[in-house]
């Protein structure tokens, strides 16, 4: 599954990958800093620790892979699971411009931010 951020940088809607892509888990956020133009990628996985994620970029694609370690022991058994349990993989393309200065998991949340690279091509443009 790929996601495009560029669009929502944009403010635009695509109703193609609204209808072709899984976009319900995980669930996640895209935050700008409308001060400095950097983002800020959330990802809502709670009861995930470090070791059963992987974060891989490669050039422009930034790929976020969750496999589930913990099973119930045999002896349990769900009355009501809420919480997924289920491995995933959320594929994300970025701008050339931009790089990944920092992942974070805290209570939940994992935090990725972004920035622009100093040789940015990107600028505002003047309306004449």
């Amino acid at each position: 599954m790929t996601i495009d951020i560029s669009k929502f940088w944009l403010g635009m809607n695509n109703d193609w990958l609204l209808a072709n892509t899984d976009t319900s888990y995980p669930r996640y956020n895209i935050v700008e800093n409308a001060e400095n133009g950097n983002y800020r990628i959330e990802v809502a996985i709670p009861g995930w620790s470090k070791k059963e994620l992987e974060l891989v970029q490669e050039e422009n694609e930034l790929l976020i892979k969750g496999k589930k370690e913990r099973k119930l022991g045999e002896t349990e058994r769900f009355i009501h699971q809420g919480l997924s349990l289920k491995s995933f993989e959320r594929k994300f393309i970025l701008n050339a411009d931009l790089k990944v200065d920092s992942v974070e998991l805290t209570d939940g949340l994992l935090t990725i931010a972004l920035s622009r690279t100093p040789n940015s091509t990107r600028k505002v443009l003047d309306i004449n």
